[in-house]
């Protein structure tokens, strides 16, 4: 994965991130709540040594005031020095442990001063164990020395301090977003690496070892009830003209006359890309008939809203005679020829002799597109893929499985199949597809603006008419 794939892919999974971000924020502050809390206070004493002690012994200390200084460190956390704490503040209920556990000491360097912190569960009692921390060593060491001219005098008593500083809210709050964006990415970049789904163009390429002709977006007018007559999204009819414009490219010397259409497994699109393509072809002006010869589960006559009861199965029978059995679509180019009654040996039929030879005719005047079962179930396809000019392959985008197009893709090169090219259908528009798949500018109406079709000035140019044409009358 380059680094422009994984930008890609955290553009396309924004909104899961910003979820896992703020869920992740929400647990860390609900996690502070849960957590104790914790006051600190702090307070400075000094040691002097004799009777003639004074200021310059408290600022730079005399060597026996650091050395008893330095040595009195280890008395806070000792138990005469928590016994003596307890009888002071019986109050506080603390146990020696719990009063080890809060009290912290220090000398600062070159000097006899020792600085006590204290922490508790309130404030009030973190200031009065820092303060009678002190008072209690004094006299332990009073005892200790058996003279008072060893002193531990308090210099700065502790301070109540209301805010606690444990739990750090906000410090886990930043850990709880981090953690809750981190699982996301990770779910996402696992997701990505063990995906078995047809994603990008490179999930397609790879699969199948051969190039995109066309990629047709998530479109309402792609659907079985739109796809003849809908001119509305101008996205989705330029990735039509697009998809004829590069099978025309596809040899330049020698057009392709006749091809099937057909996907990896069932649900795939392969009809819809089908019709649109015939379609589109017929709108160029090229004569174009489309065969319906997936002879298990017929579509094509249902899309184009004609007579299926007569097609292929009763000109290959010799029932009927080819052109009692196509039909012309409204006045256009486009012929059809349904599938006709449901034969009992579809495989057969198809790859008969009789197939090969009406193909081959119907590519001396027509552009000839056949859609046909998938490759996988059956070997319809199979069959077909050696008597036509080439095959194009369909994939759906979330739904066709990488190893299922690649082994259909291998099956059909395993007859000596041509393969055209891929069509991606189903592309979304926006998030990881609208870079994979050219449909960035969609979102913005870019394309719309840049041909002049943009459906608001439309509609303000025939409002603008219609005002002149009633002025003018």
């Amino acid at each position: 994965m380059t680094i422009l794939d994984f930008l890609r892919m955290l553009r396309a999974n924004l909104k899961l991130l910003l979820i896992g971000l703020l869920v992740g924020a929400l647990l860390g502050f609900g996690y502070s709540l849960l957590q104790p809390r914790v006051y600190a206070s702090s307070s400075t004493g000094y040691v002097t040594v004799g009777e003639g002690s004074g200021i310059d012994d408290v600022i730079s200390g005399s060597a026996a005031a650091k050395e008893k200084a330095n040595a009195y460190l280890s008395l806070i956390k000792s138990s005469a020095v928590a016994d003596e704490i307890i009888a002071a503040n019986p109050e506080l209920n603390l146990t020696r442990g719990e009063i080890q556990g809060n009290l912290n000491a220090n000398v600062d360097t070159n000097s006899a001063l020792i600085n006590v912190s204290a922490t508790a569960s309130s404030p009030e009692a973190a200031q009065a164990l820092a303060n009678s921390s002190l008072e209690a060593v004094a006299k332990v060491v009073n005892d200790f020395e058996g003279s008072s001219s060893v002193r531990v005098i308090p210099l700065e008593d502790a301070t109540l301090n209301p805010s606690p500083i444990s739990p750090d809210t906000a410090k886990l709050i930043l850990i709880g977003a981090g953690l809750g964006f981190a699982l996301v990415l990770a779910a996402v970049m696992l997701r990505r690496t063990v995906d078995t789904k047809l994603r990008t163009r490179d999930d397609a390429t790879k699969a199948a070892d051969a190039g995109v002709l066309g990629v047709l977006p998530v479109s309402e007018e792609l659907s079985e009830e739109n796809i003849l007559h809908a001119k509305n999204d101008h996205i989705s009819q330029e990735a039509i003209r697009q998809m004829r414009t590069n099978l025309r490219f596809v040899n330049v010397d020698n057009p392709p006359r006749s091809i099937i259409v057909t996907s990896a497994e069932p649900g795939e699109g392969k009809s819809t890309v089908s019709a649109s393509l015939a379609r589109a072809l017929a709108d160029a002006g090229q004569p174009t008939v489309i065969i319906d010869a997936d002879l298990r589960r017929p579509t094509i006559a249902k899309k184009f809203k004609v007579d299926s009861k007569v097609g292929l199965t009763q000109v290959l029978a010799g029932q009927v005679e080819l052109a009692d059995a196509v039909r012309e679509f409204e006045d256009t180019q486009l012929f059809i020829l349904p599938a006709g009654r449901i034969p009992p040996n579809p495989s057969e039929l198809l790859g008969s002799d009789k197939m090969r030879k009406l193909i081959h005719e119907l590519s001396q005047e027509f552009t000839v597109v056949i859609d046909v079962p998938p490759v996988l179930p059956v070997t319809d396809a199979a069959l077909l893929s050696t008597a036509v000019d080439g095959v194009v392959l369909v994939g759906t985008v979330g739904k066709t499985r990488k190893e299922n197009l690649a082994e259909a893709a291998k099956n059909l090169r395993a007859v000596q199949a041509s393969i055209l090219g891929l069509v991606i259908n189903r592309a979304p528009r926006t998030g990881l597809g609208n870079s994979y798949y050219g449909f960035a500018y969609s979102s913005n109406g870019a394309y719309a603006s840049y041909y002049g079709q943009d459906e608001k000035t439309k509609k303000g140019s025939k409002r603008s008419a219609k005002k002149k044409a009633k002025s003018e009358i």
